[in-house]
């Protein structure tokens, strides 16, 4: 099936970063004023805040709220308003280690990315489909997702939302679809874990009956860790990878290449002897066996999954 054929979503590369590099004239002029900055606008629109969550700072506030303005004046007005929300900048400020080019450059990257994927288009006919086209993007996306090989389903205890991944469950090998659907169940678990007051969340990998043969092709896992790494920069708190096998270890020494220092440290490989401390993130009565869930949760529904608003995960 073909869908939002104007900008293929897997064109996104690590590489175009840097093709993100600062082309349009800043949006705004910063005037110093002590601890506060006053953002002169070039075009009428409205200037983002920072918003208050439960995610702790990384730096002192006034150094995060000088960095935030700092490269919300280097995007042009059309840039604010695609932003996905008002801490995209902030989030990008946090992930660069307070590197104000570098954050600039990715900010502006990730807001094109997400326009010329069409986010927000994909959102829309998951949940509110009005054209043929969108009723076609619905479709897709349910068909990806019926046989539950990834959906968002409760939270831990802090209240971040859980984004499961079963990859024996893959049903289509479609690339394009694949990573339409990925983005879709992204959105869903950032929804979720917002209505939460927290900006990261937590994705359960379990590989359990898993072989070579159920392995994503290398260009769409490529793909896969660099739309979670540049696209959602600091959404994700923990990844747990549960129930991998030996074979499993080859491929993962293959794409760890992949991944930043920053992901890494966020992996933990799921073992019994983890289990007391994964008790202290989990309630075993909420989530699922891969996890040493105790419970018998309900069985995952597409209809129903699709039925609730994004921000609700499936049987909350």
């Amino acid at each position: 099936m073909t869908v939002l054929r104007s900008q293929s979503i897997l064109s996104a590369h690590m590489d175009n970063i840097n093709d993100a590099i600062v082309t349009n004239k800043p949006y705004a002029r910063v005037t110093k004023l002590g601890h506060d900055s006053v953002i002169t606008p070039r075009a009428t629109v409205a200037v983002p805040t920072i918003r208050q969550t439960k995610e702790p700072p990384m730096f002192d506030k006034a150094i995060e709220e000088d960095g935030y303005k700092q490269i919300v004046a280097a995007l042009s007005p059309q840039e604010i308003t695609d932003m996905s929300d008002h801490n995209l900048p902030l989030r990008h400020f946090r992930a660069d280690k307070g590197d104000i080019e570098k954050a600039i450059k990715r900010t502006k990257y990730a807001i094109q990315w997400r326009k010329e994927s069409k986010v927000e288009e994909i959102l829309k006919a998951a949940h509110n489909p009005t054209t043929t086209e969108e009723e076609k993007i619905r479709k897709m996306l349910m068909k990806e997702a019926e046989t539950g090989k990834m959906y968002v389903r409760n939270y831990d205890k802090e209240g971040r939302a859980i984004l499961w991944i079963y990859q024996k469950r893959e049903n289509t090998n479609n690339p394009e679809n694949n990573i339409m659907h990925l983005v879709y169940q992204i959105e869903r678990m950032i929804a979720c874990t917002e209505r939460q007051g927290y900006e990261k969340s937590v994705i359960v990998f379990d590989f359990l009956g898993w072989k070579m043969k159920h392995s994503a092709s290398l260009d769409v896992t490529k793909k896969t860790i660099h739309i979670l790494q540049d696209c959602y920069v600091e959404r994700i708190a923990r990844i747990y990878i549960t129930n991998s096998p030996a074979v499993f270890r080859t491929f993962f020494n293959m794409v760890k290449v992949f991944l930043d220092a920053n992901t890494r440290k966020k992996i933990v490989f799921v073992t019994d002897k983890e289990r007391p401390e994964l008790e202290k993130y989990f309630d075993p009565e909420k989530v699922e066996s891969c996890i040493f869930g105790t419970s018998n949760v309900k069985e995952y529904n597409v209809e129903e999954y699709f039925s609730t608003p994004l921000n609700v995960s499936f049987n909350e």
